[in-house]
């Protein structure tokens, strides 16, 4: 499961607790990092920019931070840690300077960073030694692929594969009047068929070298990343163990042979 709510203020020790204790062992949490770490201005709750600067984070701001996941850490639940960049976010020497300090100040955690902008993938030499020297792995993203968008192999960049698929919803991506519009998108069989080729094809190239890889859906409006993530379960050959509610199947009828019965009575 990846955790949002993380980007807006670093969780509490207690909720982080609850998290590990009432999940299943084999069950792994990525979290995104507080955007104090990533963002030059805070961005509000519904991904409204306030505008508000942040002021340069401090070790006393990791310490909190480490200290809301350590449940998480000591449970061993802590698949990763996701930072995530703007994709005003470009690379300069500053910004690789500032790259590095977060990664450094989280060295012991397993890391993954998102990159949006493609000045990153244009240098994707320097950028590779960077993550590689933090111990950081480079998430790869789906999304539309405009000018300025970050290029990417659909391949592992260090020890964790980590896939964010946001959508590809070109129209809304940036011209919306509401943020959850730019992720109004459901992948079609296709697209959900060619990702699982593409999964099953690094996993066959990889081997045994391949480590950790996570895979979320983030085109999360109307119930949507749960229908892709079923529909790339049944391509990966990864039985639905439970069903999602009945009106969200009633929505999606496309997963209505993917996942078990509805054990509710026919309506008469």
């Amino acid at each position: 499961m990846e955790i949002n709510t993380t980007f807006y203020r670093p969780p509490e020790p207690d909720m982080a607790e609850a998290w590990a204790r009432k999940t299943p062992s084999d069950f792994e949490f990525a979290v995104k990092v507080w955007q104090k770490f990533t963002h030059a201005t805070k961005i509000g709750e519904g991904e409204g920019e306030r505008g508000d600067p942040w002021e340069a984070p401090t070790q006393a701001d990791v310490d909190l931070f480490k200290k809301g996941v350590e449940p998480l850490e000591q449970s061993g639940k802590l698949g990763a840690l996701l930072f995530q960049y703007p994709p005003g976010f470009h690379y300069t020497e500053e910004n690789a300077e500032k790259l590095r300090w977060a990664l450094a100040a989280f060295k012991d955690s397993p890391k993954v960073v998102e990159m949006r902008h493609n000045s990153w993938s244009d240098r994707a030499a320097a950028t590779g030694k960077l993550l590689a020297e933090s111990g950081a792995s480079w998430a790869l993203i789906d999304e539309p692929k405009f000018e300025s968008s970050v290029r990417q192999e659909f391949e592992p960049a260090g020890s964790i594969f980590y896939l964010r698929l946001h959508g590809r919803n070109r129209a809304k991506w940036w011209r919306h009047a509401e943020a959850w519009e730019r992720y109004d998108y459901l992948y079609s069989q296709k697209e959900v068929a060619s990702i699982a080729q593409k999964l099953k094809s690094v996993a066959r190239a990889q081997g045994e070298r391949l480590g950790k890889a996570f895979v979320f859906f983030n085109n999360h409006a109307r119930g949507q990343a749960v229908v892709n993530a079923i529909m790339l379960s049944h391509e990966m050959g990864t039985p639905v163990k439970s069903r999602p509610v009945d009106q969200l199947v009633s929505q999606f009828p496309q997963i209505a042979g993917l996942v078990p019965l509805s054990k509710q009575p026919p309506l008469l």
